[in-house]
C-alpha cells in the first residue's frame, strides 16, 4: 500500500470542509494546489480520513497487545490517538525490563503520555509538523477554525482546547513549518509555544498534536465568563491610544499603531543578522558571563554564536541533535524545544522534542545526554547553584537531573496533563505548571507536592517566582494573570485586562530585596491579544499598556537594570521600552515573526529569534 501527498491534501481538505471550515479549507485548498490532483473527489466517501485514522489505531492496538513472539501482551480497553504516535508505545516483554538506578517508579502508562504541543515553545514553546497533515493544521490555526482532529482526541487529555470552530488572530503562531508540503511558510504559520511547536514527521502525529496544542491560539480567549479590564491601567503608553483592541486592530485617536517615528526605528543596517538555522528559531540566550548567544531551531539543531568581535559574520558552533540508531547516531529531526546556560556560563543544556536533555560545552562538545523522559520536553532551567537540571515534559512528569552525572535524581508525577513550565524557587525546590490547570510546588526529597495552586480554568502556559522566590506570578490561556504566595491556598492577586490567551510573563530584576531595591516589584504579561502591560503587582494594578504591536506577542525581557523591556511580536517586530514612562524607545522589524528576545548580562545587546530561521542582534550601543 503507498500513498501521495495529493492524496494526503485531499483527504484534509475534504476533512476541512465536512467540519464546516469552510474559509481554512479554502485556504488549504488554494496552497496545497488540490485543483491541480487527478482525484475525482466523487469517489471518496464522507469522514475517509477519520476512517483511515481509526484503522490505523485498530492496527497500532493490534501491535501494542501483541508481543514480538506472538504471546499476548499488554491489554488495551482503548488506545487513544495521541497515545499511539508517543515513542515507545509498544511495551517490552516484561522478562526484558530492568530497572535503572535512580529511576522513579512512574507507572507505565505515563510513557503514553497525551500529547501536546506549546511552545513553544512552544509552548511554547513549539508545534508544527513538517508534513502535509500539518500544514493542514497550521493553517487551521492560521485561517480562522479550531484544530482539525474531532473533539474526541481532546478527551484524552482534558484539556480545555476543543475543536469548536472558535476563532483565532489571524496572525497568531501555529508554527507551520517552512517544509510543508502544502507549501505553508513560516511567515503566515505560526506557533508555538513556548512551547515552541516541535515538528513530528508523521501524518497522524501532526493531527493529534495540533489538535491538543499547548498554542493558546487554539482557543480564542472568549471563555465564559472572564473578566477583562477588571484593573484599569492607571496610565497608557501613548497618549493617542485608547487602549481599546479588538484582535489585532487598536482603536487610536490619533497615529495608527504601526506609525513609529522615524527616529525610533534601527536601520536594517544597524542589525547583525545571523543565518543558518534551516527552520524556525523557537529560542535564544545569551551567556551570562560571555558575548555568546545560544539559538535553538525546528532544524534539530542548537547553535552558538560568538558575538564577542564587531564582524558582520560572528563564528557559529552546531550542536547537531542525534540519537542511537542501530548502532549509529543520525540526527533526531526534531525540534530543540528549550534551552539555559549555568551560573557561570560553562554549560548549555537544550530540551528537544525527541525526549532528550543535553549539555554542551562552550566549544560545542556533547557533555552528557539526560534520556527518561517518554515524549517531548517543554521547558530546562537550571538552578542557581549550577548542580541540578530541571526539565518538564509531554509525559506530563518533571525530573530533577544531577548535572554532574546526567542521572535523574527524582522524577515527580503529580500532573495528570502534559507538563508545560517549570521554575526553580530555591536550589532544591521549584514548581510546576500543565495543561491540567494545576501548579504544583515541589521539593527534592519530597514524594507530595508541597503547595498545590488551582484557580485557572484553562491550561496554564508559564510560572514564574519573583526574583527573592516569595511570589509565584503564572499566566494561562484563561486570559488571566495571578499572583500567588506560598502562606496563601487562594491567589494574592487575579489580574484580568487581556483579552486573548497570555503567553508569558517575567518579572523585572529591580524591587525589594534585589540589587535595585527603590523601585516597586514589576511584572511584564505579553499577550495575543497584541499587546504588552506592566503591572505593579504590590498594589495589584496595571501600570502601562504597551500596544504598538499588530500581531500575538511571544517573548518579552527586561534589561539587566530593569529600565527598558524588550518585546517580540509575530509582526516581526522588536520593539524596547522605557518600562519608567512605559514610551517606545527603539523599534526594529525583522524577515520574521518574533518567538524569542533575549538581553545580553551587559544590558548593551538585544538578541532575537525568527520563524524565518534567522538569529538578529542589535547592538544599542551603536543606535
Amino acid at each position: 500500500m503507498s500513498f501521495s501527498s495529493d492524496e494526503v491534501n485531499f483527504l484534509v481538505y475534504r476533512y476541512l470542509q465536512e467540519s464546516g471550515f469552510v474559509h481554512s479549507a479554502f485556504v488549504f485548498g488554494v496552497e496545497s494546489h488540490i485543483s491541480q490532483s487527478n482525484i475525482n473527489g466523487a469517489l471518496v466517501p464522507p469522514a475517509a480520513l477519520l476512517t483511515i485514522l481509526q484503522k490505523g489505531l485498530m492496527y497500532t492496538e493490534v501491535e501494542w497487545s501483541v508481543g514480538e513472539d506472538g504471546e499476548a501482551g499488554r491489554p488495551v480497553e482503548g488506545l487513544s490517538l495521541i497515545d499511539a504516535v508517543m515513542p515507545e508505545v509498544k511495551p517490552p516483554k516484561p522478562a526484558a525490563v530492568k530497572s535503572e538506578p535512580g529511576k522513579a517508579n512512574v507507572e507505565s502508562s505515563n510513557a503514553a503520555a497525551s500529547s501536546t504541543t506549546t511552545g513553544g515553545v512552544v509552548k511554547s514553546e513549539v508545534k508544527a509538523e513538517s508534513n502535509a497533515t500539518g500544514a493542514a493544521t497550521s493553517n487551521e490555526q492560521s485561517a480562522g477554525g479550531a484544530s482539525s482532529t474531532s473533539a474526541d482526541s481532546n478527551e484524552t487529555d482534558g484539556n480545555a482546547n476543543s475543536a469548536s470552530g472558535n476563532n483565532t488572530t489571524s496572525g497568531a503562531p501555529s508554527v507551520g513549518s517552512a517544509n510543508s508540503t502544502a507549501g505553508t511558510t513560516s511567515d503566515t504559520s505560526s506557533t508555538g509555544n513556548k512551547k515552541a511547536n516541535p515538528s513530528e514527521g508523521t501524518p497522524v502525529s501532526s493531527l493529534a498534536t495540533d489538535d491538543l496544542t499547548t498554542n493558546p491560539s487554539v482557543n480564542n480567549g472568549n471563555n465564559a465568563g472572564a473578566n477583562p479590564n477588571v484593573n484599569e491601567p492607571t496610565t497608557t503608553t501613548n497618549a493617542a491610544v485608547t487602549g481599546s483592541t479588538t484582535g489585532t486592530n487598536i482603536s487610536s485617536t490619533g497615529t495608527e499603531p504601526m506609525d513609529i517615528d522615524q527616529s525610533i526605528e534601527i536601520p536594517a543596517s544597524k542589525a547583525t543578522v545571523l543565518r543558518g538555522h534551516e527552520s524556525e528559531v523557537f529560542i535564544c540566550a545569551w551567556n551570562p558571563s560571555r558575548d555568546l548567544l545560544a539559538s535553538g531551531s525546528g532544524d534539530s539543531t542548537a547553535r552558538i554564536w560568538d558575538m564577542s568581535d564587531a564582524t558582520s559574520s560572528p563564528n557559529q558552533l552546531v550542536l547537531r541533535h542525534c540519537i542511537q540508531k542501530g548502532g549509529a547516531e543520525v540526527p533526531s529531526n526534531k525540534d530543540v524545544t528549550s534551552l539555559d546556560w549555568n551560573c557561570d556560563g560553562t554549560l548549555l543544556a537544550t530540551g528537544s522534542y525527541d525526549g532528550y536533555a543535553r549539555i554542551w560545552k562552550t566549544d560545542g562538545r556533547l557533555a552528557s545526554t539526560l534520556g527518561q523522559h517518554k515524549g517531548p520536553i517543554f521547558a530546562l532551567k537550571w538552578n542557581k547553584r549550577g548542580n541540578y537540571i530541571l526539565s518538564a515534559g509531554v509525559d506530563k512528569t518533571t525530573i530533577i537531573w544531577d548535572a554532574s552525572t546526567g542521572q535523574c535524581n527524582q522524577q515527580f508525577s503529580f500532573h495528570n496533563a502534559p507538563a508545560l513550565d517549570v521554575d526553580w524557587q530555591t536550589n532544591v525546590s521549584f514548581a510546576s505548571c500543565s495543561t491540567d490547570q494545576r501548579i504544583h510546588v515541589c521539593r527534592l526529597g519530597s514524594d507530595i507536592p508541597i503547595k498545590t495552586f488551582k484557580g485557572h480554568t484553562n491550561e496554564v502556559n508559564a510560572i514564574k517566582w519573583c526574583p527573592q522566590g516569595h511570589l509565584l506570578a503564572s499566566c494561562s490561556d484563561d486570559m488571566t494573570l495571578k499572583i500567588w504566595s506560598m502562606k496563601q491556598d487562594k491567589c494574592c492577586h487575579d489580574l484580568q485586562a487581556h483579552n486573548k490567551e497570555i503567553y508569558t510573563i517575567k518579572w523585572s530584576p529591580t524591587g525589594p530585596g534585589t540589587q535595585n531595591p527603590n523601585t516597586n516589584l514589576i511584572l511584564a504579561s505579553a499577550s495575543f491579544d497584541s499587546t504588552v502591560r506592566l503591572w505593579d503587582v504590590e498594589r495589584g494594578t496595571c501600570i502601562h499598556t504597551l500596544t504598538k504591536h499588530t500581531e500575538p506577542v511571544y517573548s518579552v525581557a527586561f534589561s539587566p537594570d530593569g529600565k527598558y523591556l524588550a518585546s517580540g511580536s509575530f509582526d516581526k517586530c522588536v520593539h524596547i521600552w522605557s518600562t519608567q514612562s512605559g514610551q517606545l524607545v527603539h523599534s526594529y522589524k525583522g524577515t520574521g515573526g518574533i518567538f524569542e528576545v533575549c538581553w545580553n548580562s551587559k544590558g548593551t545587546k538585544v538578541g532575537a529569534s525568527a520563524s524565518d530561521g534567522s538569529v538578529f542582534v542589535l547592538d544599542l550601543r551603536k543606535i
